[in-house]
């Protein structure tokens, strides 16, 4: 019984020491994922024609938006594979804010109508307003997962190491 315990123990420790060598792919992939479904949200707005609505600041914006997106997600994926705290947060605060995205471009082009072709349109209708929506909260929750499995992780290794005096 004594030794079944042990070797328990000494696998759950050797799980923590192999995390020194191996990335946390994990967050990583998930990070990956959220920039995925962030393209399939913007290629589905960035496609849409209605009137003159999305040619506004407002689109240009969220052009702008999507760059930094995809670019600090990329390089938190980077970072919360080598395990670093500030990086896991940084992603989970890209996942709270794709979010509050959801509030602006979408939720807006579906509460508002334009005449077009002397007929009211609405902007965005129900199914393309779900769909990107699908699209946005998938992409943060993966974010938001990326992050707190990244500061988790983090966690668990940090103390490791200085319970062993390990660099």
């Amino acid at each position: 019984m004594t030794n079944e315990i042990n070797t328990e123990r000494d696998v759950k420790l050797i799980a923590k020491d192999r995390m020194r060598f191996t990335k946390n792919s994990l967050s990583s992939t998930f990070c990956y994922i959220a920039i995925l479904f962030n393209v399939l949200y913007f290629a589905n707005i960035y496609s849409s024609d209605v009137g003159n609505y999305y040619y506004s600041i407002t689109i240009g914006l969220s052009v702008v938006y999507n760059l930094l997106f995809l670019l600090f997600t990329f390089l938190g994926s980077e970072g919360v594979k080598n395990y670093s705290k500030g990086y896991s947060i940084l992603v989970t605060v890209i996942g709270v804010l794709q979010i509050v995205r959801i509030f602006y471009i979408p939720l807006k082009a579906f509460t508002t109508t334009i005449p077009l072709d002397g007929v009211d349109t609405i902007v965005m209708d129900l199914f393309q307003f779900l769909l990107v929506t699908t699209y946005l909260l998938i992409s943060a929750g993966f974010c938001i997962a990326a992050g707190v499995i990244g500061l988790v992780k983090t966690t668990k290794l940090e103390n490791y190491k200085k319970e062993y005096g390990l660099n």
